[in-house]
């Protein structure tokens, strides 16, 4: 059995703006393949969804790991990106441009 990392994105909420509100979230799937890995994130995507009351993305993202057991510092995803923009600008664009902040009461 292998451990995967899997990636869904969820629709969270609106705000009092009417900016809608996502959660990227990223779980541990033990699996003998990419097909059963895939079958138990979408599974267990679609639970965390129903129970808090998200919408999902349809398209989710599973990542083989390395093999080693689960331990301090192991990686839980990676993913690689292209892009023109600097890793400053790049960082900026892809999170802080949507960073979510929780509104006071």
């Amino acid at each position: 059995m292998n451990w995967y990392g899997a990636r869904s994105v969820y629709h969270f909420g609106v705000n009092s703006e009417g900016l809608n509100i996502f959660e990227e979230r990223v779980v541990c799937i033990r699996a003998e393949s990419f097909k059963e890995a895939h079958s138990k994130a979408r599974k267990e995507a679609e639970e965390y969804a129903e129970s808090n009351g998200f919408d999902m993305h349809p398209e989710q993202v599973c990542y083989k790991q390395d093999g080693d057991k689960l331990i301090k510092n192991y990686e839980v995803w990676s993913e690689l990106f292209q892009s023109k923009l600097s890793l400053e600008f790049f960082y900026q664009e892809r999170y802080l441009n949507y960073l979510y902040v929780p509104e006071q009461p």
